[in-house]
């Protein structure tokens, strides 16, 4: 009887010691740690094709108006060509106020060349301060002018065989200060450099 009572005992011990390991009895020291992991996702994720260019204005110009900004909505453009000489081309994009009230632009704005189906096409746009920036108010049916600047000759990283980038057909302009752009015609053949243009700032 004795030998019973001692192996039932040893047998407690161990069953409570088992519960202790495994969570089932009260804990003490340090309680759990909690750990965060945080997923990388495998592939990149796919910048939006229009995004805004970034606020232009300063505040004391935009204090002193008290005219509206010339949204996307009330814009019309068109890219003009200009003179070419020695691998250089030049062009002038024009906006016209399509709306019934005075508006205003401040600033450079964005330009992304399309294919024919609208898709983006390699661009990179460089404001170039020729002008730079000043307040232009456009009245009902007026124009602003901005400068725009490219290469016609490979950098030595295209085709010198053929077309330096494949041929743009359209742009789309984003106003300064706005997120959402308007689309022009631009077929002026191939951009080179990987589409870099160098663009003004609006004038009249």
């Amino acid at each position: 009887m004795v030998r019973n009572r001692v192996i039932f005992a040893g047998m407690a011990l161990l069953a409570a010691g088992t519960l202790a390991a495994c969570g089932g009895g009260p804990t003490t020291g340090q309680p759990p740690q909690t750990v965060t992991v945080t997923q990388t996702p495998t592939q990149p994720t796919a910048a939006p094709e229009h995004t805004s260019t970034g606020p232009e204005r300063p505040e004391s110009v935009a204090r002193a108006s008290q005219v509206a900004r010339c949204g996307p909505t009330v814009l019309k453009g068109e890219i003009v060509s200009g003179d070419a000489a020695a691998g250089n081309r030049y062009a002038k994009l024009a906006v016209t106020n399509t709306s019934s009230k005075a508006c205003t632009l401040y600033g450079y704005g964005g330009l992304q060349l399309t294919d024919a189906n609208g898709h983006a096409m390699p661009t990179k746009l460089t404001r170039k301060p020729d002008p730079g920036p000043s307040l232009v108010t456009l009245e009902p049916g007026q124009k602003a002018y901005k400068n725009l600047h490219w290469g016609a000759v490979p950098d030595g990283t295209e085709s010198t065989t053929g077309p330096c980038e494949p041929e743009s057909k359209g742009a789309t302009v984003i106003p300064p200060d706005e997120t959402q752009p308007f689309t022009v015609k631009f077929d002026f053949g191939s951009v080179c450099e990987h589409g870099s243009i160098d663009g003004s700032a609006y004038y009249k």
